[in-house]
């Protein structure tokens, strides 16, 4: 949930917000480094010329992907890799294609089916046009044979 709400004048941010491609790179970078080096070295980037930029604004606990970045450290410490996550990430792209793929195959199905029941129709309706005029026929002639019997008893 990533909603802003007010404490005092103070507004903050809940949740984690994921932060541009850009500003993400480095995050995760210095999330990294920090990660196997201890918080010396975000407090070593706070105090230079570099840390006081927006590329580094995400240290500050105001920034919106402060949040993010705190995320990233114990991902990190938790033995976590980015090849953990780019495997994840993989996994379920391909997760998401066989399921479009299964959606579409499905749907091609159902318009093979649909395709297969107009032409079962189309050809009964043909069928029972040819086969109308003879029925018809056939019952009249059965109909006088049975009326002229009927009269004239043979």
């Amino acid at each position: 949930l990533n909603q802003p709400f007010k404490t005092g004048t103070t507004m903050v941010i809940s949740g984690i917000i994921r932060p541009p491609p850009d500003i993400r790179a480095v995050a995760d970078r210095t999330a990294l480094f920090v990660s196997k080096n201890g918080r010396a070295f975000e407090i070593k980037i706070l105090n230079s010329e570099k840390g006081k930029t927006p590329k580094f604004a995400f240290l500050h606990e105001t920034s919106p992907f402060h949040a993010y970045y705190e995320d990233r450290i114990r991902f990190y410490e938790e033995g976590g890799t980015d090849e953990d996550e780019q495997k994840k990430k993989e996994e379920e792209e391909e997760r998401l294609r066989l399921q479009k793929e299964k959606e579409e195959e499905e749907r091609a199905e159902k318009e093979r089916e649909a395709a297969a029941s107009q032409k079962k129709r189309e050809a009964a309706r043909k069928k029972a046009s040819a086969v109308d005029p003879v029925a018809r026929a056939l019952l009249g002639c059965r109909s006088k044979i049975s009326d002229a019997r009927r009269r004239g008893g043979t």
